[in-house]
């Protein structure tokens, strides 16, 4: 019931294709802001709301620290789900066990890879493999996020595992697989804000299997917010930015020469999401999602991979 939720269940309400039963939360208080407008239950346990009300599919958005245990007691009933990223904190082995039983059950198991919803994708993609890219640079400039559980990488997972995510998870998909060439991180002396122990900025060098190669830049310590990724071939440069801080603003940018396009939003990606989640649901089909658990956890490691290479636990 947290301060993301708004989203994917605004989209769920505009599709009419399903009713909120149970609303569960640590705190029974904002559980009930979420159910009551929608007549459904308020709980305090997730097991409990699961056991009584036996849902057809759920939406787990739990701070990361929290996260394979939801997935685990959801996917232990043979629930299919929609979790939002990242996949864990810093249990960096809790996900291939999430994985493991999605596929034991063959559940429709899918993460909130928003981005892959974006409704002007298919145009980038196929731009992409007509004139690969051989550049990616990628920025998650903005400030700190509210939510107090982001300020602890124990609960949250720090920015590139909770937030930059996003863009790296991105990268894979329109290029292909990477590994980390080498990445370092900065963090003030006394930590801003006090009690917070995540760093400030991190730089990452990425090499992608295809050959190109990839720079990703992240701070929470910018007062106005720089959030994109651009793809750079032989041709125009393509950039996916996002253009408020509103969930779902993005819009794609094509520059080349002395002509630029800009494509706005479209659709709201949380809706394409949530149409293609209940579809795959309805189908029994777990692959048809944009975006898998067992694919996800490939963006987990990497974004671990990313933390580890600047000498911080992965």
């Amino acid at each position: 019931a947290g301060w993301i939720m708004p989203a994917p269940l605004e989209a769920l309400d505009r599709l009419g294709r399903t009713r909120v039963v149970g609303v569960a939360s640590a705190r029974l208080e904002s559980a009930a802001r979420l159910a009551d407008p929608r007549g459904a239950q308020a709980y305090d346990d997730l097991e409990r709301m699961l056991d009584e009300q036996r849902p057809d599919a759920v939406y787990i958005a739990v701070p990361p620290s929290a996260s394979v245990a939801a997935c685990e007691a959801v996917a232990g009933r043979g629930i299919p789900f929609l979790v939002e990223k990242p996949l864990a904190a810093t249990d960096s082995e809790g996900p291939a066990r999430v994985a493991a039983a999605i596929a034991a059950r063959g559940l429709v198991g899918a993460v909130g890879y928003h981005l892959r919803a974006l409704e002007q994708l298919p145009d980038v993609r196929e731009r992409l493999a007509s004139d690969p890219a051989i550049l990616v640079t990628a920025h998650w400039q903005d400030g700190t996020p509210a939510p107090a559980w982001w300020l602890r990488e124990a609960v949250g997972g720090g920015q590139v595992v909770e937030q930059a995510t996003h863009l790296y998870d991105l990268a894979r998909h329109l290029v292909g697989e990477a590994e980390v060439v080498g990445a370092v991180s900065t963090r003030s002396d006394p930590v801003v804000p006090e009690g917070a122990d995540v760093v400030d900025a991190t730089a990452a060098v990425l090499r992608f299997v295809s050959g190109a190669v990839g720079t990703f830049a992240n701070t929470r310590r910018q007062a106005t917010h720089t959030v994109q990724i651009s793809f750079t071939g032989d041709g125009p440069r393509t950039t996916i930015r996002r253009t408020s801080p509103l969930p779902g603003a993005w819009e794609v940018i094509v520059e080349g020469g002395r002509r630029t396009v800009i494509t706005p939003p479209g659709r709201d990606p949380y809706e394409r999401q949530a149409e293609r989640f209940l579809d795959a649901v309805e189908a029994g089909d777990p692959g048809a999602v944009f975006a898998t658990y067992e694919d996800a956890v490939r963006t987990d490691r990497l974004t671990r991979a990313v933390v580890a290479a600047t000498g911080r636990p992965g």
